[in-house]
């Protein structure tokens, strides 16, 4: 499948998966080529992409400069927010204003993976951060711009971005609020969503894109990093 451009919601509840399908997903636009700004709010992405290259970028280098050079070079990178500290924050938007305003004269693909989503892009709130967020994930497609959701509080996610994503990996959920969520997004019966979501088990997902609904069971990453395509189909819906 081809997400190039495209915005793409992982959901579940802690546990669940939701960040070990993100990371798959993330290597397989490594792999084909596609940089990837990854904001980590956990600082869980750095080991995992070490093999790849892909390092954090806020460690002193100017986050305009950093974002320039990164976009036009195809490099990708990390922004490791685990800290929680001012100055990350303010390279964080920095670094991704300067990526939307040049990818407006110089498109490229790149995507833009938002761990903790409901803290960058949250519902009820607005600051600089989330509008920048907010406009990649409507109006970045011309500008090659993508993104990859991941959120375990589907409920606090801004509405506009989420109902708006193009692909969707929906892990277990209980909480009545993330199901309602999912029922705004799965055009299948509220009553078969409430039997077949809360017994999903970990690694386990409804894939949805364009009418199309699928199981999707996903392997360990440390376990697909030699496989070309390690997304596994289990059974259609």
């Amino acid at each position: 499948m081809d997400m190039r451009r495209k915005c793409v919601a992982i959901l579940g509840i802690r546990g669940s998966g939701k960040s070990n399908t993100a990371k798959v997903i993330t290597k397989e636009l490594i792999q084909s080529g596609i940089p990837v700004t990854i904001i980590d709010p956990d600082g869980e992405y750095i080991k995992s992409f070490e093999e790849f290259g892909v390092m954090p970028v806020n460690s002193g280098t100017d986050p305009i400069t950093q974002a320039v050079n990164d976009h036009r070079n195809g490099n990708s990178g990390i922004i490791d927010m685990s800290e929680w500290k001012e100055d990350n924050f303010e390279y964080l938007l920095s670094y991704i204003s300067t990526l939307w305003e040049i990818s407006r004269s110089l498109p490229s693909d790149r995507f833009i993976v938002v761990e903790e989503a409901h803290e960058f892009v949250p519902q009820n709130r607005r600051d600089p951060i989330g509008d920048v967020l907010t406009r990649i994930a409507l109006r970045g497609r011309k500008r090659g711009l993508g993104m990859i959701l991941v959120s375990q509080r589907s409920a606090k996610v801004n509405k506009d971005v989420l109902t708006q994503s193009e692909f969707y990996y929906l892990h277990k959920v209980v909480h009545p609020a993330d199901l309602k969520v999912y029922k705004e997004i799965l055009p299948i019966r509220q009553k078969e969503i409430e039997r077949v979501i809360p017994s999903l088990q970990v690694g386990e997902a409804i894939y949805y894109s364009n009418g199309v609904m699928k199981y999707v069971k996903v392997p360990l990453f440390e376990e697909s990093l030699s496989e070309l395509n390690p997304m596994k189909e289990m059974a259609e819906i």
